[in-house]
């Protein structure tokens, strides 16, 4: 924008020159051999209108040989010249304004137009990465969260099996047989090593996650184990799809941009339309003069404005054909109209994306109540074995029973936290595909960061941890 607003700064400029001329005369008591050194500033604008302002201030100083004492003089007998020194000093002003192409400032400002939609497009653009590391952030956290409870429900299980190792072992000699023995013991060992799996699937998780964060005080060099602390929540999220699909094409970076681009469009074919017209340019123009044999005497003629010239002209320029700007502004047109159609392609992505996730939101709620029904009575066909071990045979029958019991719990256990994760997810994924889930999570991008090198104080929180903006 500062690139594109440059344009219409003020220029200085001037020159310098110094000449010593030595030409033989044409006529009598006109000679102009000698020296002399003309100089200029000025400063020049261009205005929003398309017109150009410029004031200069020239001087000239010539010391010319008396005519007499010229060599080059022709004419030995003409009267002598006496002036040998003399300032001539010139202020002037002059504007010119276009008054077909190039005029108004919605053509002459355009460049800073498509530089703000470009800063809007890079901010839509840094916005939607941001979305895109929340949401990453997030799912690392949630599948943090399902590994840390695979863990424990596998702890629950491997432990539940000892105990019935225990018992069985403890009834070797009564009932429990070396079949049974072995069951429990195959059991124990089967349960132990999908531990061991699922703890370095939490170490995975783990590291994912403090990649994702950049923490520098939790180095992924380092063998530190985040414990994740939020649960994931089972409550039902109320929406409307209508509601949802209208936010989303409000609140969608890729809508937002193309909607920008389509804007960038407008002003690129008001811009080429401007450039159809002829040239038609206006120059108007004063100057006061001064001429005396010092500086101050010329310079003070120069400021009474006792001699003033005026000047006023019309500029045409009317190209035949002008096949290139029309063709250009053709090309420009097309071009709208293909941005136009992709806005449209867009929007009906969008809306797809959102009834998706929307759908897969309320499959995943659905699908935790059957979970739970399925966990309850897993535990109440465990507990029912429970209560009937101490009055049957511990037979084989009976203690694979048990152990697909209270694998079954296990896995329904299981299933239930797997539904859960997805159903936190699938919140998220919905705020994602409506473009919210900065504000769902009570992000906000008001303002840059403050680097800490020119603010320690600069700070952002995330999930209930601050962190220092490196």
């Amino acid at each position: 924008i500062v690139q594109a607003e440059a344009a219409f700064d003020p220029i200085v400029f001037g020159y310098l020159n110094w000449a010593e001329t030595d030409e033989p005369a044409q006529f009598a008591n006109i000679g102009r051999n000698g020296q002399s050194i003309a100089h200029q500033i000025g400063i020049k604008q261009l205005l929003p209108t398309g017109a150009t302002a410029q004031v200069t201030a020239t001087q000239n100083w010539q010391h010319l040989l008396p005519f007499s004492q010229d060599p080059n003089n022709p004419f030995p007998g003409a009267a002598p010249f006496n002036r040998q020194t003399t300032y001539t000093e010139n202020l002037n002003a002059t504007i010119t304004q276009p008054l077909l192409q190039n005029f108004g400032v919605a053509v002459n400002e355009a460049n800073i137009y498509l530089a703000q939609r470009d800063r809007r497009i890079s901010a839509e653009t840094f916005r939607r990465s941001v979305i895109t590391s929340v949401a990453d952030v997030e799912s690392a956290y949630h599948n943090l969260v399902l590994a840390r409870t695979l863990v424990d429900i596998q702890e629950r299980l491997l432990a539940a099996t000892e105990d019935t190792r225990a018992r069985v072992w403890a009834r070797r000699g009564i009932d429990a047989d070396q079949i049974s023995i072995s069951q429990s013991i195959a059991a124990v060992e089967a349960r132990r090593a999908d531990l061991i799996r699922f703890r370095a699937d939490l170490r995975n998780r783990s590291d994912v996650l403090k990649a994702l964060l950049n923490d520098p005080e939790i180095s992924i060099r380092s063998n530190i184990l985040i414990n994740p602390t939020d649960r994931p929540t089972a409550e039902f999220i109320i929406t409307s799809t209508a509601e949802a699909i209208e936010t989303a094409l409000r609140q969608r970076t890729e809508i937002q941009e193309a909607r920008l681009k389509l804007e960038k469009d407008d002003i690129v074919v008001r811009v080429a339309r401007n450039a159809l017209l002829p040239k038609l340019d206006l120059t108007v123009g004063v100057q006061t003069n001064g001429l005396d044999k010092s500086f101050e005497d010329a310079f003070g003629t120069t400021i009474s404005s006792q001699y003033m010239d005026f000047n006023a002209g019309i500029k045409l320029e009317f190209p035949l054909g002008d096949r290139g700007p029309e063709a250009a502004f053709r090309q420009h047109k097309l071009e709208r109209g293909a941005d136009l159609t992709a806005i449209v392609l867009t929007a009906q992505k969008v809306v797809g994306e959102v009834k998706g996730r929307l759908r897969d939101m309320l499959s995943a709620y659905t699908e935790i109540q059957s979970r739970e029904r399925a966990r309850v009575s897993a535990a109440e066909e465990l507990q029912a074995i429970i209560q009937k071990e101490g009055i049957v045979a511990l037979t084989p029958e009976f203690l694979q029973l048990k152990l697909d019991s209270e694998q079954r719990l296990s896995v329904t256990e299981q299933n239930l936290i797997q539904a859960l994760t997805n159903y936190n997810i699938a919140i998220m994924q919905f705020e994602q595909a409506k473009g919210t889930l900065l504000e769902f999570n009570r992000i906000s991008l008001d303002r840059a960061p403050i680097s800490r090198y020119e603010d320690d104080a600069g700070k952002i929180r995330f999930m209930g941890q601050t962190y220092l903006l490196r």
